[in-house]
């Protein structure tokens, strides 16, 4: 099922990049100049994500973008440095932003293995870190073991004979390691066997735990767009874009799936007088790591942008996005950027963000610049 998944996304997406190909003439006949862009950019954002503790992201991106033929363009975005300040074991960074999932297999997807299997298909946590030979590996900058313990989750699953999740059970427990009572999820965890003599639920213990930051390289991004209509009095500019996420950041430290992500969408953009108007959305595609579920999601921005000065431009934008697995929460922020030409030298921008809701970050600050060539 998950192959026969992977594939049928792969086709969707081959189908949109093919379609392009499609609408218009060889893109080789065109006479233009070729264009370069450079963008390279800093950004931090820093919210709680749906969970109990706030997480701090930062990462340094450069993207390139060239034209090179009439309404074609190519961008290669590559992430050379990405920190995340607190690492968990049941988040993981989609995108660049962090994403709580849950561990279906007993054993958490990096970091350790926190589970043990039995016999009779339940699983059951280890003992505390400092009490098992699994314990977690830390990094060169995590806290002390009272730090992990402090901030460690259990969380219980019931799933039923379709690996659905009916029931869910979370507990914090100050200072020490414990399950949730076992016969307030299931009465018969032991066995967990029906009268008629058959297995009927499965549990899962999921030992979420605190680590200390992480930071390396993030991943990269290739897209390729094709403008197909010009914009006119009456119609707004249309392009169509597909592209591919290439996983070269570290899964073991969350800050990647380590699996091929792809997006596909449309964009749009209208001049109203002296107003600039844009607006896109996109399918995004993820990969299917081994260990736990994410879900495809859709993603959109609405923007509004205007001169305030010569060469001084105000916008205000409306992103959102979908939920990426079942354990994390819908995204939806609010934004302001400020761009400012400087001719020659370059366009310089900065930027707010305030989320909106659980799933984006409480705040986001970005700084950037752009030269073309």
């Amino acid at each position: 099922m998950r192959l026969r998944r992977q594939t049928i996304n792969q086709c969707i997406v081959l189908a949109a990049m093919m379609s392009f190909a499609m609408v218009t003439p060889t893109p080789a006949v065109w006479a233009g100049d070729n264009g370069f862009t450079l963008e390279p950019e800093f950004s931090v954002d820093s919210g709680e994500y749906g969970g109990g503790d706030t997480i701090t992201t930062s990462a340094f991106s450069i993207n390139g973008e060239y034209e090179f033929a009439r309404d074609w363009t190519l961008s290669l975005t590559i992430v050379p440095y990405q920190r995340q300040n607190e690492t968990y074991t049941d988040v993981v960074l989609v995108a660049g932003r962090p994403v709580h999932h849950v561990d279906h297999s007993g054993v958490n997807p990096h970091h350790a293995d926190t589970h043990t299997r039995h016999e009779n298909g339940y699983y059951r946590q280890h003992s505390l870190p400092h009490e098992t030979d699994h314990a977690a590996p830390r990094h060169s900058d995590d806290h002390d073991q009272s730090s992990v313990n402090n901030h460690s989750q259990v969380k219980t699953r019931q799933h039923d004979d379709h690996g659905e999740h009916p029931a869910s059970v979370e507990q914090h427990v100050n200072g020490n390691l414990m399950p949730p009572p076992q016969a307030d999820v299931y009465p018969h965890a032991d066995s967990a066997v029906s009268a008629a003599g058959q297995e009927t639920a499965t549990q899962i213990e999921q030992v979420v735990k605190r680590h200390g930051s992480a930071s390396g390289i993030g991943d990269t991004f290739l897209d390729l767009s094709r403008r197909i209509v010009d914009e006119t009095a009456s119609l707004p500019g249309t392009s169509l874009h597909a592209g591919v996420k290439i996983p070269t950041a570290d899964e073991d430290k969350g800050l990647g799936t380590g699996k091929v992500d792809y997006q596909a969408g449309v964009a749009l953009n209208k001049e109203v007088g002296r107003w600039s108007l844009e607006g896109g959305i996109d399918y995004n595609i993820l990969g299917e790591p081994d260990d736990y579920d994410l879900d495809n999601y859709i993603s959109g921005y609405a923007a509004v942008a205007t001169g305030i000065r010569p060469n001084m431009e105000v916008a205000m934008q409306l992103s959102g996005a979908q939920a990426a697995s079942s354990e994390s929460e819908a995204e939806l922020a609010l934004g302001l950027k400020l761009r400012y030409d400087m001719e020659q030298v370059g366009e310089f921008s900065a930027g707010l963000q305030k989320g909106l809701a659980d799933g984006s970050p409480d705040y986001s600050v970005v700084v950037g610049y752009s030269i073309s060539f």
